[in-house]
């Protein structure tokens, strides 16, 4: 019962502190709107004054955006304006960057050492047979030339050498400015034929390239000078005159060419008629040796006949000798007789020259003389520091022939291609070992065979042993005095003494 009294006494006193909370709940909220005394007039101006600002922020939302518009139509037009200015700058300077590339190529194109590094390789588009055609054809060209030239461009001709496009008028009298024009056609005509004609006469096989690119300088400088008046030189004229700088260089080139075989075909013929004196000397000499021999081997028997028993033994000796001299002499001047009258006989020699030309260089030639190591002297005088190694001297009866056959089948190992007289290939011995085998084999030429597979090269060998006894010693006895290195600017340029 206690218990049920207590439980009851609780829940009144939790009761009473609820009622005291609320009391003091309601009574906050009756201070904080006691000024409301209507809620129908307190909702009428929270309406109001609802209405009134959202109006206040549709005027200023507009404002905001007007203001945003004004100021993104202001920033489009900046924009607009700097894309404008990007613009006009971007061409000016591709105009100036055009201006520069020409200026320089300008430049470059004044000095040749720059062009001499980047020769290349010209093939000239002409292979005419003799020089009268390639005169002929320079012919054609500048009779071309005098056609274009003789035409009046003045009035928009274009197959003029330079016209004018459009009609210009001078003290308001096109009569004059066409008078005008004619000038200055002629003056532009006549700079670029001065230029033209310049680098005509100055191209070589060094420059050819060069000389080609500065005529088509000179066509766009001074047609861009003529510009402003309306005036051009004929892209057709332009390559007229390319035409002939390039067929001046093929007709230089050509007239060199037969100078050089004009030249060896003297040489040939002077070794021609070197070989017919030594053939004709030798004849001479062995019916020389010949008829005195005969008349000591006459006498000497004539002796035996009347010397004592005694004596003809000695005497008997003297006539085998003397009839052996005989016989040697006789066929001396048979073998003379017989290589006058054929005159395709001779010696095929293969020959090198280690300190001259390096290691597998060999120059297989042939020589018509009786003594054939006189023309490898000839060949190794003055003009290369060391004499000639003798690999092989092949008599035989057809000589150019053999010669013939093996220069072209080393025909692409040539050292020279330009110049075909000159014998040289980049072979080694044993090649032209086997194929001399194969020649003799498949052709049945008829010639004895002996090479030498190593060349000696004895003064280029010692000259080699004696320059590094005394690099030696110089560099044990001063190594303090040693020349300083060359500079970085002198390491790519030849050795004047290779030269």
């Amino acid at each position: 019962m206690q218990g049920v009294i207590a439980l009851l006494l609780g829940s009144a006193g939790g009761l009473l502190v609820w009622a005291v909370l609320a009391q003091r709940k309601v009574s906050k909220l009756l201070s904080k709107y006691s000024p409301i005394t209507n809620a129908e007039e307190e909702a009428e101006r929270i309406s109001k004054r609802s209405s009134v600002l959202q109006e206040q922020s549709k005027k200023t939302a507009d404002s905001i955006v007007a203001k945003g518009q004004a100021k993104l139509k202001y920033l489009e037009q900046e924009a607009e304006s700097i894309r404008e200015s990007v613009s006009s700058l971007e061409m000016k300077r591709e105009a100036t960057q055009n201006e520069l590339d020409f200026i320089n190529q300008a430049i470059a194109l004044k000095n040749d050492d720059i062009h001499l590094l980047e020769v290349g390789y010209f093939e000239a588009g002409y292979d005419f047979e003799d020089l009268p055609a390639y005169e002929a054809a320079l012919r054609r060209i500048r009779e071309d030339q005098k056609q274009m030239l003789r035409m009046d461009g003045s009035e928009g001709g274009r197959s003029a050498a330079a016209f004018c496009t459009e009609t210009i008028r001078f003290n308001e009298s096109v009569s004059q400015g066409r008078s005008m024009i004619k000038k200055i056609l002629k003056l532009m005509l006549r700079a670029f034929n001065g230029e033209c004609d310049s680098y005509i006469a100055r191209v070589s096989y060094k420059n050819i390239s060069a000389m080609e690119k500065r005529i088509e300088t000179s066509h766009e400088q001074i047609n861009r000078l003529g510009e402003s008046w309306y005036c051009s030189i004929s892209n057709k004229y332009l390559e007229n005159r390319i035409e002939e700088l390039r067929l001046s260089y093929a007709y230089e080139e050509a007239r060199q060419k037969e100078k050089e075989e004009q030249a060896q075909i003297r040489e040939q013929m002077r070794e021609e008629e070197r070989a017919i004196r030594e053939i004709e000397k030798a004849r001479e000499q062995a019916e020389k040796d010949e008829a005195t021999f005969a008349d000591m081997l006459e006498k000497a028997k004539a002796e035996a006949q009347r010397a004592t028993d005694q004596d003809k033994d000695k005497l008997n000796e003297k006539i085998i000798k003397l009839e052996a001299l005989l016989a040697e002499a006789e066929a001396n001047r048979q073998r003379a007789l017989s290589r006058a009258q054929m005159t395709r006989s001779g010696h095929v020699y293969v020959i090198s020259n280690v300190g001259s030309f390096g290691e597998h260089v060999y120059k297989i030639g042939m020589t018509r003389r009786i003594e054939p190591l006189d023309r490898v002297r000839e060949l190794g005088d003055a003009s290369v520091p060391f004499p000639f190694d003798v690999h092989a001297l092949i008599f035989t009866e057809d000589a150019p022939s053999l010669e013939n056959t093996l220069h072209r089948r080393f025909n692409l190992r040539r050292v020279n291609f330009e110049n075909m007289k000159k014998e040289f290939f980049r072979v080694s011995i044993e090649e032209i070992r086997d194929e001399l085998h194969k020649i003799y084999q498949e052709e049945g030429v008829q010639a004895e065979l002996r090479l030498t597979l190593v060349a000696e090269a004895k003064q280029y060998r010692l000259s080699e042993a004696k320059r590094m006894e005394f690099e030696r010693s110089y560099l044990v006895d001063q190594p303090v005095r040693l020349p300083p290195p060359p500079p970085p600017a002198l390491l790519g340029q030849d050795d004047p003494l290779d030269t």
